[in-house]
């Protein structure tokens, strides 16, 4: 990994590195590599994907350059992607990451004119959000420029942790803000840690054990998702009982939110009456058994509009499912969180 960032510059949803094997690179994590090598061949890859990761400063020049590059870790549909930069809330620039060097110079809007428009901001507006791609295994980064680091208020005081599939590390999406997890977090107004792994969320009781270790969020939404229908039917059912106990055991206080699976061509094919449809009823049946007025079940069957949400591969939301899950999602919340919802209503 070649890697230039000045100390000023803030990670998020970074927690370590990892070399890849094929060529020795170190690249970025979301997970610690002592429970990334226990899991699943895609969960190791998705893995190194930076989905939901922010590089977060406040520029004091007028503008700042960017040089960046993708690695290619061998996992399908893993490779470039769109990146993002924003200022606060306000989106200001998209550009392309791939294989090759890409270098860009980024020039500041008026932030002070930011600052005076920006009512009730989420990120303050004289944060500058350099946002990754949700599939990109990043291996060169540099930033060059005059940074200060993040002031305290300048990102939101809540996080939410999504653990998920694909569809919550945000297959289907145009960039990482637009994931249903992302959208899903600015309207609790809260930051994000997106723990989504295309085809790898197998529940493992080692990614099981490190979510129960984590203490860093105020709300977890668990997408118990279509990936566990691809495991022996008892091993699945077996793992996803351990983590709803084992978890909100872990997190008796928090707000924790199991989501069933999204429409997909299973339900489709039967109405809604197969094997994805019985994985569903057998999640709700288990959250309804934990005696906590903080555990939750949301039927993902109703969050999404099959007709108008769906990708053509009948599994991943378009971007449009992806706001529609997002909206639902977080309005199924705050229905249940009244506390939340006043603090939104009044932002």
């Amino acid at each position: 990994m070649t890697i230039t960032l000045p100390t000023a510059v803030h990670l998020h949803n970074i927690v370590g590195t990892a070399p890849l094997s094929e060529n020795g690179r170190e690249l970025w994590l979301r997970i610690p590599e002592t429970v990334r090598g226990c899991l699943n061949d895609n969960a190791r890859q998705r893995a190194f994907s930076t989905a939901g990761c922010e590089l977060r400063f406040r520029p004091l020049s007028p503008g700042f350059r960017i040089r960046i590059r993708a690695c290619d870790v061998g996992a399908p549909q893993h490779g470039g992607g769109l990146a993002q930069v924003l200022f606060g809330d306000f989106s200001h620039i998209y550009f392309p990451v791939g294989f090759e060097p890409f270098e860009i110079d980024i020039t500041a809007p008026d932030l002070d004119v930011l600052e005076a428009s920006a009512r009730t901001p989420l990120f303050h507006p004289r944060l500058a959000r350099l946002l990754l791609p949700s599939h990109s295994a990043i291996s060169e980064l540099s930033l060059e420029g005059d940074f200060a680091p993040p002031e305290p208020g300048d990102v939101p005081a809540r996080r939410v942790l999504h653990y998920g599939s694909s569809i919550t590390q945000g297959a289907g999406s145009l960039t990482s803000r637009e994931t249903w997890a992302a959208q899903c977090a600015s309207r609790l107004r809260a930051d994000l840690i997106n723990l989504g792994f295309g085809g790898g969320c197998h529940c493992e009781p080692e990614m099981t054990d490190y979510l129960c270790s984590r203490d860093d969020f105020d709300l977890a939404v668990i997408e118990t998702g279509i990936n566990m229908g691809g495991l022996d039917r008892n091993l699945a059912h077996e793992r996803v009982d351990h983590l709803i106990r084992r978890f909100t055991a872990a997190h008796p206080n928090k707000p924790v939110f199991f989501v069933g699976v999204f429409p997909c061509a299973d339900d489709l094919r039967t109405n809604y009456t197969g094997a994805m449809q019985g994985f569903r009823d057998l999640v709700q049946r288990v959250v309804g058994g934990i005696d906590s007025p903080h555990v939750h079940y949301l039927p993902g069957n109703r969050a999404m509009d099959p007709d108008t949400g769906l990708t053509s591969d009948l599994v991943h939301p378009s971007p449009a499912g992806m706001t529609q899950i997002g909206r639902w999602v977080s309005d199924q919340i705050l229905a249940r969180l009244p506390s939340w919802r006043r603090e939104t209503e009044i932002s």
